[in-house]
C-alpha cells in the first residue's frame, strides 16, 4: 500500500544517514580549506562514496546528479554539484581526507568479538590488482609504463607496444582475514612495485601484525624490512627463491632453511631463519616460508587458503561493482575516483557485515554481491523518489545525440594488448651452504 511503501522509503532514509553518521569520522570538519571552497567535507564524502561505490548505473555525470539528490534527502540540504565541481573539491582536499575515513574504518573493524585476530595476530592478506584509466595524453604521461621510452624501444609486435601505452593503475591492497574487509592501499601507475608499496605501508599497520602474500612478496629488503617492524610474514616461494639448508645449527629436516642471498652477505647482514613449509593444493605442492618458527603445517596451510578471500574481494569490486574501468580522464581525479570506489564498497560491506553480527550470523556468510545490489538498489529508489520528473515527450525530445568536437589525436591507438602469459611458480632452490658461508655464518648465529 502507498503508506507503507512512504514508511518503508522513509525507515532506509534514516538507515542510510545511520551508516553515514556513524562510518564518517566528525574529524572530517576540521580539515583545512583550500582557497574560495564552500562544500563540507563530510558531505562530500557521503556523496563520493553514493557516487563512486553505491551508483551502478549511468555516466559519471549522472551519478553524480543521482548522489547529490539522495545526499540531500539524508542530510535534508539543497547542495547540488556538477561533475567538476566534485573531482575538484575531493582533490582540494586529497590526501588527508582519504587517509582520515580510512583510519576510521580501520578503526571498527576491532569492534566484533573474535574477528580481530586470526591465529592469534592480526593478519592481513597482501596483494596487488590492475584497473584501467581512459586512455587521454596526461593518464598515459602518468601511468602508461612505455610512454616515456616510446621512441627508443623496439618491439617485436605491435600488441607489445600498445600494451606498454596502456593506461593501468597497480592497486596494491592490504586486506583483512578476519573481518574480510579491506584495511589498507596504495595506489601506483602500471610500472609500479607491489613489494615496494607493500613496504611502504607497513609503517601505518598496528603492532605485531602477519602478512600472506603469494610469492609476488619476496627478497630481502621486503622481508627484513617486515621483521625489522616487529611484523611477521607468511608467503609463498618458488624457483626465483634460493634458500640454504646446513648453514647453522636448525636443519632442513625439521622443516628450517636460511635465506641469505649475496646481496646480504655483500652488506654484512645476518641471515634470516625461516620455516619451510609443504603443502597440497589438490594439483601440485606449494611451498612457504614464515619467520614464525613455531608455526604449524596445518595453522600455515589454513593462513594461506583463507588468503583466497583478497581475490574475491577483486571480483566483487570489478566484476559485480563494473569498476574494472575507470571514467575520468586526469591522473589526479583518476586516484580520487579510485580512492573513493574502495572506500564506497568498505562503507557498503562493513555495513552488512555489522548487521549480521548483531543477528549473530557468521560474518563470512555475507554475500558481497548482495550487499552492493540492496545498496544500489536504495540509491535508485530514493534518488527517484526526490527528484522532480518532466513528461515523458519532453526527455523523448533530448534523447539525441551530443555535439562531440575532438582531435583527431585525442586517444592513443584502440589497440588491445595480447594478455600476459603467467610460468609456474616451481619449487624454491634449496643447495648446500659452502665452507666459506658457514665460517661467516657462525658470526651471526652462535
Amino acid at each position: 500500500m502507498p503508506h507503507q511503501d512512504t514508511e518503508h522509503l522513509r525507515i532506509n532514509i534514516q538507515s542510510m544517514k545511520a551508516i553515514f553518521d556513524r562510518l564518517i569520522p566528525c574529524e572530517t570538519s576540521s580539515l583545512v580549506r583550500h582557497g574560495n571552497a564552500s562544500l563540507d567535507p563530510g558531505w562530500l564524502a557521503a556523496v563520493a562514496i553514493l557516487c563512486m561505490g553505491w551508483t551502478a548505473k549511468g555516466t559519471l555525470g549522472e551519478r553524480v546528479k543521482t548522489a547529490y539528490t539522495v545526499a540531500g534527502e539524508l542530510f535534508q540540504v539543497s547542495t547540488t554539484v556538477t561533475r567538476q565541481g566534485l573531482m575538484k573539491a575531493l582533490a582540494n582536499y586529497g590526501q588527508p581526507l582519504v587517509d582520515l575515513v580510512i583510519q576510521h574504518l580501520s578503526s571498527k573493524l576491532g569492534q566484533w568479538k573474535g574477528y580481530r585476530t586470526t591465529a592469534g595476530k592480526v593478519t592481513l592478506a597482501v596483494d596487488a590488482t590492475k584497473f584501467s584509466a581512459p586512455r587521454s595524453a596526461a593518464n598515459q604521461r602518468e601511468f602508461a609504463p612505455g610512454i616515456h621510452h616510446r621512441r627508443s624501444a623496439k618491439y617485436r609486435k605491435k600488441a607489445d607496444e600498445s600494451k606498454a601505452l596502456t593506461v593501468q593503475l597497480l592497486t596494491t591492497v592490504l586486506w583483512h582475514l578476519g573481518s574480510g574487509l579491506p584495511f589498507r592501499w596504495c595506489i601506483q601507475g602500471a610500472a609500479g612495485s607491489e613489494r615496494i608499496a607493500a613496504r611502504e605501508m607497513l609503517e601505518s599497520l598496528p603492532e605485531n601484525v602477519r602478512l600472506v602474500g603469494d610469492a609476488q612478496y619476496t627478497g630481502a629488503p621486503l622481508w627484513s624490512a617486515i621483521m625489522e617492524s616487529g611484523h611477521s610474514f607468511l608467503f609463498r616461494v618458488g624457483s626465483n627463491v634460493t634458500l640454504l639448508k646446513s648453514l647453522g645449527q636448525l636443519k632442513i629436516r625439521d622443516g628450517f632453511v636460511y635465506y641469505w642471498p649475496d646481496s646480504m652477505q655483500r652488506r654484512d647482514q645476518s641471515p634470516l631463519v625461516l620455516r619451510l613449509f609443504q603443502i597440497h593444493n589438490g594439483r601440485n605442492k606449494i611451498y612457504l616460508v614464515s619467520n614464525e618458527l613455531e608455526m604449524t603445517d596445518a595453522c600455515a596451510c589454513k593462513l594461506y587458503r583463507q588468503r583466497w578471500g583478497i581475490e574475491v574481494f577483486f571480483r566483487s569490486v570489478k566484476q559485480s561493482c563494473e569498476r574494472s574501468k575507470l571514467c575520468c580522464q586526469t591522473p589526479v581525479n583518476v586516484i580520487t575516483e579510485l580512492n573513493w570506489t574502495l572506500i564506497g564498497i568498505w562503507v557498503a560491506l562493513f555495513s552488512g557485515k555489522d548487521v549480521l553480527h548483531e543477528q549473530g550470523t557468521n560474518l563470512k556468510k555475507l554475500s558481497p554481491i548482495k550487499v552492493i545490489r540492496v545498496f544500489s538498489q536504495a540509491v535508485t529508489i530514493i534518488a527517484c523518489h526526490a527528484q522532480q520528473w518532466a513528461p515523458l515527450t519532453d526527455l523523448l525530445s533530448q534523447s539525441v545525440l551530443a555535439v562531440e568536437k575532438r582531435p583527431n589525436n585525442r586517444k592513443a591507438s584502440r589497440g588491445h594488448p595480447c594478455k600476459k602469459r603467467k610460468r609456474q611458480c616451481g619449487k624454491p632452490t634449496i643447495i648446500q651452504a659452502t665452507t666459506d658461508q658457514k665460517k661467516l655464518a657462525k658470526i651471526y648465529l652462535e
